[in-house]
């Protein structure tokens, strides 16, 4: 069996090329969400503009903008209201301390004093613990910090040239292969499975953190747009997603004594905000690529078990694909047949 030069250096060369990118493949997948979803912006900006390359970067900046504003300003309404609600802490604390001093009072309890002061010790000093292990690591917070904004970066890059060069891209894809239909059929697929996943993960995020901020309201947690944009941002975080709010919350609640209040938010939690990623998502995203749910949901499960945070994105866009491939498959054999 012979082997041709050409192929051989295009298998060897390939495979270099993907060493090569392979460190920024989180973030060409980011930028090619971003060009795929603010496409149809920058086709309203270019026919205004008639310049490709100040329309691109119209565009990005539209992007950075509609991300960066809305982000900003979450963030400082929660910081306003976190400093209520440790204020609320610092009651606790005071509140726990008048009780160990009673207690003091009482010669039939004092046994019992000594237990409870350590109870008090313990919970606060990790907080302090925490403040420690943050220090010791800072190297590690300021390099992660440095990837992040790094990929960020890389993504707007990206998702400049795609969205201006996005002919010049697809041709050139194009001309390696023969059948075009395919092709055109699974770039479409694959439009449609990042848009739907997009819009799944916002509308999800959007409605877990008001459903739960309602929750919170109910039970006394009164800083609304804290809770709803913690649960919201948090409804991104695979597997665990906003569970990582509303279980800290429960036992704040029980640990200050409104055992309802705990319970309740328990109860929410698993069956109002933790229900509603488990079908609104794939509801959303299945309505769009015409996946049946289960598949979707552990598709989904498991490119988030494989890839991480990204495999939210990258999930859907396989099964699509292979949904695309299988169908295109199967009427081929049947056209040949």
């Amino acid at each position: 069996m012979k082997f041709s030069f050409v192929n051989v250096a295009l298998v060897i060369f390939s495979a270099i090329f993907l060493v090569v990118i392979a460190p920024f493949w989180k973030a060409a997948v980011w930028g090619l969400t971003l060009a795929i979803v603010f496409y149809p912006l920058y086709e309203k900006i270019e026919r205004r503009i008639k310049k490709p390359t100040l329309s691109a970067l119209a565009t990005v900046l539209t992007i950075f903008v509609v991300i960066a504003i809305p982000i900003t300003v979450a963030v400082f309404i929660t910081v306003n209201e976190t400093e209520k609600f440790v204020n609320n802490i610092t009651s606790i604390k005071m509140a726990f301390q008048s009780i160990v001093d009673k207690i003091h009072q009482i010669s039939n309890l004092k046994i019992i004093a000594p237990w409870l002061e350590k109870i008090d010790n313990s919970l606060f000093s990790v907080l302090q613990n925490t403040g420690i292990l943050i220090t010791k690591n800072i190297g590690v917070v300021f390099s992660q910090t440095y990837n992040i904004v790094a990929n960020f970066l890389f993504s707007f890059i990206i998702t400049f040239y795609l969205i201006k060069d996005k002919e010049r891209f697809i041709n050139y894809l194009s001309r390696a292969i023969e059948d075009k239909n395919s092709f055109d059929t699974i770039l479409k697929s694959v439009r449609i499975s990042i848009n739907a996943t997009v819009l799944g993960g916002v509308v999800t995020a959007f409605i877990q953190g008001f459903v739960g901020a309602i929750g919170f309201l109910i039970v006394g947690l009164n800083a609304f747009f804290m809770w709803m944009f913690l649960i919201a941002l948090f409804s991104f975080v695979p597997l665990v997603g906003a569970s990582l709010v509303w279980v800290p919350a429960a036992a704040y609640l029980l640990i200050k004594g409104n055992y309802f209040g705990g319970i309740f938010i328990a109860g929410w939690g698993v069956f109002a905000i933790g229900l509603i990623d488990n079908y609104v998502r794939p509801l959303i995203i299945g309505s769009k690529i015409n996946i049946h749910p289960m598949i979707l949901f552990f598709g989904i499960l498991g490119s988030i078990m494989v890839f991480g945070p990204i495999g939210i994105i990258v999930g859907p866009v396989i099964l699509s694909v292979c949904d695309v491939v299988l169908k295109v498959y199967v009427d081929n054999k049947k056209a040949l047949s």
